[in-house]
């Protein structure tokens, strides 16, 4: 490896510079970032993330979220919560540093790569300029909000980040003293051990290093062995990860409707996609929900292409062509996810484009300046001179319009209702996307505005339980109560353990008067949620107050109502309510009395007037030894 001399730090000093502060104009905007998608049930709904000590808990996640059997990402999110108290810039924050020390570690590896003998000669005194343009684009590019404003996806910019150190580190350790060889030698074991904690792509690391050396230090390989076996056990950690299938209902060789053949058939056009992304990163896209390949003729033209591009690269690799280390790195970090392993929840996700996306910048850049020294071989010496200014001004156009476009779409992170919007004006067919929006809309009381978006959900893949029940809280709402309980209906079919749908469908049938019906599934709905105060107590009414005797069961209503009581600590008048019908149900009115006036006492100190009529109602009944009935 070429010494660096002194001369040089100024340079590098200025290219760190120019790194950070084009990473923080792109991304200054980012703060204000919300909550979206999977970010939801990793983050906004993990309990975990609230305290840091027992550590276990800190390294755990919910199932079959993006955290799951991912210890090192979670810790990450622990510490951010446990420095701001959860606050969403702090999450930001820490995903912004992780991206632009990524960025600087593409510096490094791109600049100490075109050191190497190999490459020396082909690019004389352009080493810092050439990996400091490579550096700005991976960090401004625009393809990289997905793993940068999107929160969660901290697991791929993180993981991104620990293979680049470990990379970094072992190009380091071949040309250090020998103790700072084995310092070096030290982090990348350690970054490549950390990787594997955060997502299961890392494990592709250690043959990357591999290629590496085989590519630009053939002469070290047999004295690097020991490196090599240090970097494959990080596998064994990896492997206990995966064996506990955290993600199972996600990932796997086990759905129906994803076979592995297909799902690599419908790679060809995703892969593609990712490519024509690279260079024109335009629509982005939050959920594609990308369809399944119908045939081999949908793909002849993606798969021609990908396939060429694979032969270029394995024949450049046999003949050690230094370009075909950009291709291994774009087709080796995207096997684990874009081959025969189904994803059937993320057929397609622009933020695997994460590290691969570096491997297409530094492929296009060297290119671009290997073809304009051949240009200006043969130029007079009159126009070769403007072709290295002529360089630099493209590089500049383009990383200006990347910024922008970076910046434009950091706005479409900070509104729910936006990013879904814009998802399904990109993705009209994304059902997925329709039905979070419908989310919104539903919470907003838009009843009939999410209806369309509902249908549609529904009619691309029927067996979305969850566009189903939602279809039918828009129907009920609207007074389709009939239309609305067959939908929900369908989803507590589809999934049997769906409280909400339960709760919603015990709503509609308690709405047309089927008691009977509607207290079955309020039951249901608690065998989910057996501490849902709000289940409790209308399961407890329907069980004490039903007029059809064949409905009421005071005995099960005075168990529900107790445990609503004891959960809310007779603090709740709802709860108390409750527990008194229940008790003059089974005839005890004292009792009843007794704890309907700690409700109305309850309710006057809360200022409850609406409650206290209602109260004041059911008192006389009791007063007369009447039981309640709720007609």
């Amino acid at each position: 490896m070429p010494h660096r001399s002194g001369s040089r730090a100024l340079p590098q000093a200025a290219a760190v510079v120019l790194i950070l502060v084009a990473g923080g104009i792109a991304y200054s905007n980012s703060f204000a970032g919300i909550f979206v998608f999977d970010d939801e049930p990793a983050l906004a709904n993990n309990p975990n993330l609230a305290r840091l000590f027992p550590l276990a808990d800190a390294l755990k996640a919910p199932p079959d979220t993006t955290l799951s059997g991912r210890p090192v990402a979670s810790l990450t999110f622990a510490l951010d919560h446990a420095r701001s108290g959860g606050t969403l810039e702090a999450y930001h924050a820490t995903n912004l540093l992780i991206h632009v020390l990524a960025a600087l570690l593409v510096f490094g590896i791109t600049r100490r790569t075109l050191l190497t003998p190999s490459l020396a000669r082909r690019f004389p005194g352009a080493a810092t300029a050439l990996a400091l343009i490579v550096a700005i684009l991976f960090v401004v590019h625009p393809l990289q909000t997905g793993a940068v404003t999107y929160i969660v996806q901290r697991v791929e910019s993180l993981m991104g980040l620990l293979y680049l150190a470990t990379l970094y580190g072992a190009i380091r350790a071949l040309d250090a003293s020998p103790r700072f060889g084995a310092v070096w030698t030290g982090v990348a074991v350690l970054s490549c051990a950390l990787g594997m904690g955060v997502k299961e792509v890392m494990a592709t690391a250690p043959l990357m290093v591999m290629l590496w050396d085989r590519q630009f230090a053939p002469e070290r390989v047999s004295a690097r062995r020991p490196l090599y076996a240090l970097l494959v056990a990080t596998w064994l950690p990896l492997a206990v990860l995966v064996a506990g299938g955290p993600r199972a209902a996600s990932v796997g060789f086990s759905f129906e409707d994803w076979p592995w053949w297909r799902y690599l058939m419908t790679q060809a056009e995703v892969v593609t996609h990712y490519l024509r992304l690279s260079f024109y990163p335009s629509p982005l896209v939050l959920d594609y929900e990308w369809p399944a390949a119908k045939s081999l003729a949908q793909i002849a033209a993606p798969g021609a292409l990908i396939a060429a591009l694979l032969v270029a690269t394995a024949l450049g690799v046999v003949r050690r062509a230094p370009a075909s280390f950009a291709g291994a790195w774009f087709f080796l970090i995207l096997a684990p996810t874009s081959s025969i392993l189904p994803i059937a929840t993320e057929v397609a996700a622009e933020h695997r484009m994460y590290l691969p996306l570096a491997g297409v910048i530094a492929l296009v850049v060297l290119g671009a300046f290997a073809l304009g020294r051949r240009i200006g071989a043969i130029l007079p010496a009159r126009l070769s001179g403007i072709l290295a200014p002529a360089g630099l001004l493209i590089a500049a156009v383009v990383i200006t319009l990347f910024t922008t476009m970076t910046r434009a779409r950091n706005l479409d992170y900070q509104d729910y209702d936006r990013i879904w919007s814009d998802t399904i004006a990109k993705r009209p067919e994304d059902g997925r996307a329709r039905n979070n929006y419908a989310t919104s809309l539903l919470a907003a009381g838009k009843f009939a505005e999410a209806e369309p978006h509902l249908r549609v959900a529904v009619e691309q893949k029927p067996s979305f339980a969850e566009a189903q029940a939602n279809l039918g809280v828009a129907l009920s709402a609207q007074g389709k109560l009939e239309e609305g309980a067959a939908h929900l209906e369908r989803a507590v079919t589809l999934r049997p353990d769906f409280a909400d749908a339960h709760r919603n469908l015990a709503e509609a049938y308690a709405l047309q008067g089927r008691m009977g019906e509607a207290a079955a599934h309020y039951t249901k709905a608690l065998e989910t949620r057996p501490d849902d105060v709000s289940l409790l107590n209308r399961a407890a009414w329907i069980l004490a107050t039903a007029s059809d005797p064949g409905v009421r069961n005071g005995a099960r209503a005075r168990a529900l109502a107790d445990r609503a009581v004891q959960i809310t600590r007779r603090q709740d008048s709802a709860s108390l309510d409750s527990l008194a019908a229940s008790l003059a149900e089974l005839g005890q009115f004292a009792e009843a009395r007794r704890v309907l006036e700690e409700a109305l006492s309850l309710a006057g100190s809360k200022g409850d007037s609406g409650l206290l009529r209602e109260l004041e109602l059911r008192a006389a009944h009791y007063a007369r030894n009447e039981a309640f009935r709720d007609r």
